[in-house]
Formats: structure tokens, C-alpha cells, sequence
């Protein structure tokens, strides 16, 4: 009995103890970045670093909000990620139903293109995208982001809601669909109900993908009016200089948006809602 206890202890402070050192190595660098942008200039290139500086100062959020256009790269990434999440959430929702429910010529074809669609590398596709912007007259234009990011995020969005969708009982439908509903209404009544976990799921994805992207942002738009978030931090970074201070201040400006989206989004983050939904 006391050779159990003592086997049960054991375990729960190894639990313990690899929790905390998880929790500490996650939780540092952001800490770090926090108390680097509330760290004064005269005591941020200090060869030994304190972990807990002696002075705070805000001087840093005052100048960044003052003196430096990165208010308009915040709209225009909030305007950018809301519309791009949108969009791509509809068309993936009818796009993933369609795949998973209806039957028709090309359907194995087009799943199959949605998985290597995905794999396939953002980086080898920007050419391509910016001639093809190009023609169509958008270069430095914010909206040609609406029309190049939907391209990276459906295929992933389409590719999570067909397992979500597969795993929703066909019976739940058939009798929605006896009792007098099209296709559409047993989609918006009966499936996206029981598959909000996973609309939840790739509209936070769609969210932070707009948000973080950077190469499209960089090569499409060339001025501050219509650039994002993520060349409004790489701004701060001439050559060899770093403005530190903005760098991390606006870093945590900027991680604002998506945090508050996980915590929004936690309690539709659940499965098995379609359990017991047949008997």
C-alpha cells in the first residue's frame, strides 16, 4: 500500500515538474518581449540584461501610436483577416458539403487536388501571383490580398471540414431532408450546427494565417497605405539597426488580435456534439 502511495507521488510530481518547465519555457519569451517593450532605451543594449528591469516606461506604445503610421497597417490587416476569414470559411463550407455529401464526375479528382494543393509551397507560387495581380491592375493595392490569400487558406479549410462533415451522421440529414428541407436548409439547420467545433477551428486559422502572412503582404503592396501589420514590424528594422523598442511593442500589439480570437473561440472548440444524435 505505501509502495503504491509513494509510486503515485512520484508520478505526480514528474507531471508536475515537466508542466511547470513547459509552462516556463512557452511562457518566457513572451514575457520577454512584453518586458522588453516597457524596458527604457538607456537600459535595453545592456550587456547583461536584467530579467526584471529597474525602471518601466510606456515612451515606447506612446511613439508607436504617435509618430509611426502603424495604426493603418493594424486596419488594414483587421480589414484584410475579417474579409479573407469570411470567404474563405463560406466557400469551404459549401465546397467541403458538396465533396463529402453529393456525388458527381471529378469528385476524387478534387479531392485529391485540395490535398496537394495544400502541400504545395507558398513560396513557389508568388511569381506566378504577381504577374497574374498584376494584369489585373492591383499592384500596391490591399485588395489583392483578398484575392491571394483565399488560395492558401480554403484548400487547409476544405481539407479540416470534410473530416468534421464525414463524422456528422448521414441520418441526421435524411431526415431533415424527409421532413421537408432542401439541401441548403439541412446544411444551415442540421450540419453546421453540429460542425461549429470545426468552423471554429479553421476560422481561427484563416484569422492568424491572414494576419501573420508576410511574403504576399511584401511583395504586393509597396506603400505604408496599403501595406499590413507584418511589414509594419519588419519596418523597424533598418539593415543593421533595430529599433527595438517599437519592434517589440508593436509585436505585442499586434498579437492582440489573434489571442483574443483563441479565447473567443474556446468554448466552440469541442467535439462530439453529434454524439447520441442517432439512437
Amino acid at each position: 500500500m505505501r509502495r503504491s502511495t509513494y509510486v503515485k507521488i512520484r508520478k505526480l510530481t514528474a507531471l508536475y515538474v515537466i508542466g511547470l518547465v513547459a509552462s516556463v519555457w512557452t511562457l518566457f519569451p513572451i514575457y520577454w518581449l512584453v518586458k522588453s517593450s516597457l524596458t527604457p532605451n538607456k537600459l535595453m543594449y545592456t550587456p547583461q540584461p536584467k530579467l526584471i528591469p529597474a525602471e518601466w516606461t510606456f515612451s515606447h506604445y506612446q511613439e508607436l501610436f504617435t509618430k509611426s503610421p502603424f495604426l493603418g497597417f493594424v486596419k488594414n490587416s483587421l480589414y484584410i483577416a475579417l474579409l479573407v476569414t469570411v470567404i474563405s470559411v463560406a466557400i469551404s463550407v459549401l465546397g467541403s458539403y458538396s465533396l463529402t455529401r453529393l456525388r458527381f464526375p471529378g469528385r476524387g479528382f478534387m479531392l485529391k487536388s485540395i490535398i496537394y494543393t495544400y502541400l504545395l509551397p507558398v513560396a513557389v507560387l508568388f511569381i506566378p501571383m504577381y504577374v497574374a495581380i498584376s494584369r489585373y491592375g492591383l499592384n500596391n493595392n490591399k485588395n489583392a490580398l483578398l484575392v491571394v490569400y483565399p488560395t492558401i487558406v480554403v484548400p487547409y479549410c476544405c481539407y479540416m471540414l470534410i473530416s468534421y462533415f464525414k463524422a456528422i451522421p448521414k441520418e441526421l440529414e435524411e431526415a431533415a431532408l424527409i421532413d421537408g428541407c432542401n439541401r441548403l436548409q439541412s446544411l444551415a439547420k442540421v450540419i453546421l450546427p453540429i460542425a461549429s467545433p470545426g468552423i471554429a477551428v479553421v476560422s481561427t486559422f484563416a484569422f492568424t494565417l491572414s494576419w501573420n502572412e508576410y511574403l504576399y503582404a511584401l511583395v504586393l503592396t509597396t506603400t505604408p497605405a496599403q501595406q499590413t501589420v507584418t511589414i509594419g514590424i519588419a519596418s523597424f528594422n533598418f539593415g543593421d539597426q533595430t529599433i527595438w523598442g517599437l519592434l517589440t511593442s508593436s509585436s505585442v500589439i499586434a498579437s492582440i488580435p489573434a489571442v483574443l480570437l483563441y479565447f473567443l473561440a474556446q468554448r466552440f472548440l469541442k467535439t462530439g456534439l453529434a454524439a447520441g444524435g442517432v439512437k
